[in-house]
């Protein structure tokens, strides 16, 4: 009974002594919602259906004390009695519990009118109404018949990039002959020209398969991985020197490099691509190639 007087004694004193000045939302009081609440209370978890990053949900309570925060009112505001422990639960319920001046800044805060700025404010978002939550449906394809000159199209997916070209009054570039087209599809596919042998066998390939099978040559050849694992290692920031001033060199860069490579060659899943540089020790420990990947984490430039 004693200690309980005492602490009450000291929470009341340092109440006073935050109350001489405002409490700040954002700087005083945010910080210890997220450092102790916010584990169950929080975006990613809800106990009771309440959460404490969103200021209309916390004001509003959840299901056991409807409301948990009285504006002006620290004596009617279950929440201060969680925190303090004053009542049969205390939050949290594991790890530090708040100190003394913790809740005494949350009791100024509240005395002072709970003021919680817009701009952090959260809101809650209805997962039906985002669209990776709603069921799959197939659009109706869009009708591009009648039109001059007639456009190209070979599949459903033609008719609607035809159909917003139309409606942007715009026209299909002209098909490229067969001398440009083997040169496109290299320089995109591997980077490199095709060599002038090649060039003649296609352009002198009268198959209705013979692009098909330029493509999937291309697909499976190693320079395919060489040039497009280029684009996911400038998005890492890959590089074989440190940069800065210093810009020592990597001696060990080389094998997440390779890694990337080896990737798009294998037509790696994404899934397992991204686990893989992020957590590929821990998930993956059977395969040391998953350990190479996570290369990924110190492939930026760095200085000392």
């Amino acid at each position: 009974m004693l200690t309980r007087c005492i602490i009450c004694v000291f929470l009341q004193l340092a109440a006073c002594g935050v109350g001489a000045e405002t409490v700040h939302f954002i700087r005083d009081v945010q910080p210890i919602f997220q450092r102790a609440c916010y584990r169950c209370h929080g975006p990613e978890k809800q106990k009771s259906e309440y959460r404490l990053d969103v200021r209309e949900v916390a004001l509003e309570g959840g299901e056991l004390y409807p409301p948990n925060i009285v504006p002006g009112d620290g004596d009617a505001s279950p929440l201060l009695q969680f925190v303090a422990g004053d009542g049969e639960l205390v939050m949290p319920p594991e790890g530090p519990a708040l100190s003394v001046e913790e809740v005494a800044t949350l009791r100024a805060w509240i005395v002072q009118g709970a003021v919680w700025p817009d701009e952090v404010a959260g809101k809650v978002v209805d997962k039906s109404d985002w669209w990776a939550w709603k069921p799959l449906s197939r659009p109706d394809v869009p009708v591009v018949d009648g039109v001059s000159p007639a456009p190209r199209v070979a599949n459903s997916i033609d008719k609607f990039i035809v159909a917003k070209m139309q409606a942007q009054g715009l026209r299909q570039a002209p098909g490229a002959d067969r001398r440009t087209l083997i040169r496109r599809v290299y320089f995109d596919l591997t980077g490199l020209p095709p060599s002038p042998e090649e060039v003649d066998d296609f352009v002198d390939d009268d198959d209705p398969q013979a692009y098909e099978r330029l493509v999937d040559r291309l697909l499976a050849s190693p320079r395919y991985g060489e040039r497009w694992a280029r684009h996911w290692m400038d998005a890492a920031h890959f590089a074989e020197t440190h940069g800065h001033d210093q810009d020592r060199i990597r001696e060990h860069s080389w094998p997440y490099r390779d890694y990337a490579i080896a990737a798009f060659n294998a037509d790696k899943p994404y899934s397992r691509f991204i686990q893989e540089q992020v957590a590929g020790d821990a998930l993956f420990p059977e395969d040391p190639q998953a350990t190479i990947a996570l290369g990924f984490l110190a492939a930026g430039p760095w200085d000392e």
